[in-house]
């Protein structure tokens, strides 16, 4: 018979779930940190910002479907997907809508034809990695498509082996590092960077990180280990070898990055949000506006790629910088009021778990709209 220490384990791990405080603070540095990179500030990772929603995604989504499973005992994948499409598309295919209409003013209709049906129909990751990076105002939409195909996967599979959390999580773990083994050798085969950095097969390792992280906490799995990762030592640690690997990927470039910087950062990542979500200090990251920025970040990394353009040469120096940022701020929560608001109160209606049915120990901005 089990040890009632051995029992509590998994609760304990489930519990701390409920609690995510500080994700809409991580939100909104990775959406800053593409920001800056797209303005051209000299050193901005952008990868890693892109990385980190990633991660988030994964831990998100799966979180929500272990509550899903937990409190009704299945999972609904028509409630799923109207809450993904209700979630992604209005904005998304508003900022497509400016884009095409900009094109067509601008006569460029024609040269971007190929990369927004791509964008409109989310494999846009594919078109730029095939063509190297061709320059649209929709480039940036292969992240998108790589998270959309990633909810085309992951929730089919989760219902199939629903029941079998550990085995699925032990899965998981073992998974995680063919991927890595794939994509450097990809790498050392000459498979193009472009590739490589957008692709579907070579990137899902930084979703499927988070994923691994909800499933851990919720089956209680490697409890003690977990423990001492949440530690606060164990954060200084997380952040020093962040930091160590952005720094050798600035200074080793894409090698680094294809065969190090994505198998590790992933997962470093993933320790970040363990250890933030643990924490009960660090209350800062909880203010208001920082977590309404986290909220807007979706619809930020939408229109910068349109705003920073449009704006950089025409704001005079020293505000430049502040000016643009400003204004992509500014279009963002335009568009999160305007358009996805409305949208995220009718995806409600398909929650199967409503915030205000959750324990009290859940904090009113839990992040919900994932």
């Amino acid at each position: 018979m089990p040890s009632s220490q051995a029992t509590e384990a998994p609760r304990a791990a489930r519990a701390s779930a409920e609690k995510l405080p500080k994700i809409d603070f991580l939100r909104a540095v990775s959406a800053g940190i593409v920001v800056l990179y797209h303005y051209g500030v000299p050193g901005i990772p952008a990868s890693f910002g892109v990385l980190t929603f990633f991660v988030i995604s994964g831990f998100l989504i799966t979180h929500l479907l272990l509550r899903e499973q937990e409190r009704t005992g299945n999972i609904s994948l028509g409630r799923f997907y109207i809450r993904r499409s209700l979630r992604i598309f209005p904005a998304f295919y508003v900022y497509w809508l400016l884009v095409v209409a900009d094109a067509i003013y601008r006569h460029r209709l024609h040269a971007w034809l190929a990369p927004l049906i791509c964008s409109f129909f989310y494999v846009n990751n594919y078109y730029q990695g095939l063509n190297h990076y061709p320059y649209s105002l929709v480039a940036h939409s292969w992240s998108l498509g790589v998270e959309e195909q990633f909810y085309l996967l992951w929730p089919g599979i989760f219902l199939l082996l629903r029941r079998r959390l550990i085995p699925l999580t032990r899965s998981l773990a073992i998974a995680i590092p063919c991927f890595w083994v794939m994509r450097a050798a990809m790498h050392f085969h000459g498979v193009d960077e472009a590739y490589i950095n957008t692709a579907f097969e070579t990137r899902i390792d930084a979703i499927l990180a988070g994923c691994l992280l909800a499933l851990v906490l919720h089956t209680g799995v490697v409890a003690p280990l977990i423990a001492r990762l949440r530690r606060p030592p164990a954060m200084f640690v997380v952040l020093a070898l962040l930091g160590l690997s952005l720094f050798k990927g600035a200074h080793y470039g894409i090698p680094y990055r294809n065969v190090i910087g994505f198998a590790v950062e992933p997962v470093l990542v993933a320790l970040l949000i363990l250890q933030l979500t643990s924490l009960r200090g660090l209350t800062w990251m909880d203010a208001r506006p920082l977590s309404y920025l986290g909220r807007i970040s979706y619809s930020t990394y939408l229109y910068q790629e349109i705003v920073i353009p449009a704006l950089k040469d025409r704001i005079p120096h020293p505000f430049n910088l502040i000016g643009c940022v400003l204004a992509v701020w500014i279009t963002a929560a335009l568009s999160f009021e305007l358009i996805e608001k409305p949208f995220l109160k009718l995806k409600r209606r398909f929650e199967t778990v409503h915030t205000d049915r959750l324990e009290p120990t859940l904090p009113r901005n839990f992040p919900v709209d994932a």
